[in-house]
């Protein structure tokens, strides 16, 4: 049996670490409120931006647009995944490097180059050592500033890429936010853009200066600039809400078992004092 001064020690190391994760659980909510209200107000804006967009090319009777062009000639992939820059979150970044591993070798069965740039550390960290992909890390202050400027500067060297068709496909690897408890791992493809197809059977009939053509040109790489951004956004909510719900079981985890050492202590401590009684009353009786 464990003496008092061991499971002293174990529930003060406890009661440490208890501390550690209840304040990363409410650091982690704070900040998951603040990026699920910036996200909710940037899907705003890019959900008008979008909707204008498609009434503008499902409006135009002949639309050559590079972006929406499906490249054939190359048979490269661009894979954009997105994991955190540090870990305590559960399986949000594992979920990440399993899904990055298997978009990784479906392409390769399909005979594709792949290139794999990796938004967050541990993503990296995960595929740092794989020869078998080009590698290209997004410098990590993209992810944690949450920078427009920065994010668009990445995402014009993307779209330049696909112009000059050194890749002919771009798909984005994220977790998705659900809720609190659940964040599943998406795959989703930022370019070619899609048509919009079904986006509405009857189009408003702008009025605007100047043509439909050069307002299209000038919207669809900003279209892939939001998503991007979108994106990055989403992650960033679903890995405060992974950390958070981690936070919040390593607490109550530590919570219930600093109540079984209390108890384990109080037992051995009334073992010690029941044994302190017996020697007693058994020096008084030998005394007589």
């Amino acid at each position: 049996m464990s003496s008092l001064k061991e499971i002293r020690g174990r529930i003060n190391s406890v009661s440490a670490t208890l501390k550690i994760t209840d304040v990363n659980r409410m650091i982690s909510s704070a900040k998951l409120h603040k990026a699920q209200s910036s996200l909710n107000s940037f899907l705003f804006y890019k959900n008008n931006i979008l909707s204008t967009f498609y009434d503008l090319i499902n409006s135009l009777s002949e639309a050559n647009i590079p972006l929406m062009t499906q490249n054939t000639e190359t048979k490269k992939v661009l894979i954009i995944s997105f994991s955190s820059n540090s870990g305590l979150c559960g399986a949000f970044n594992s979920n990440a490097i399993k899904k990055t591993a298997e978009i990784i070798e479906k392409y390769h069965t399909k005979s594709y180059n792949v290139m794999l740039y990796t938004i967050g550390k541990k993503i990296y960290d995960g595929f740092s050592h794989n020869k078998n992909i080009a590698l290209e890390n997004i410098p990590p202050e993209i992810y944690d500033h949450q920078s427009y400027t920065k994010v668009s500067n990445v995402a014009e060297k993307i779209i330049a890429m696909y112009l000059n068709k050194e890749v002919d496909e771009v798909v984005m690897i994220y977790n998705r936010f659900k809720n609190i408890l659940t964040q599943y791992i998406t795959e989703k493809k930022l370019l070619p853009l899609t048509d919009g197809n079904g986006h509405k059977d009857v189009y408003p009939d702008y009025i605007m200066e100047p043509d439909k053509e050069t307002l299209v040109s000038v919207l669809t790489p900003q279209v892939v600039k939001l998503t991007f951004y979108e994106t990055l956004l989403e992650s960033l909510v679903a890995e405060y809400a992974a950390r958070s719900s981690a936070m919040q079981a390593a607490t109550d985890n530590a919570n219930d078992l600093l109540g079984e050492l209390s108890t384990q202590y109080n037992k051995v401590r009334q073992s010690a004092i029941t044994g302190e009684l017996i020697d007693i009353v058994g020096g008084s009786e030998a005394l007589k």
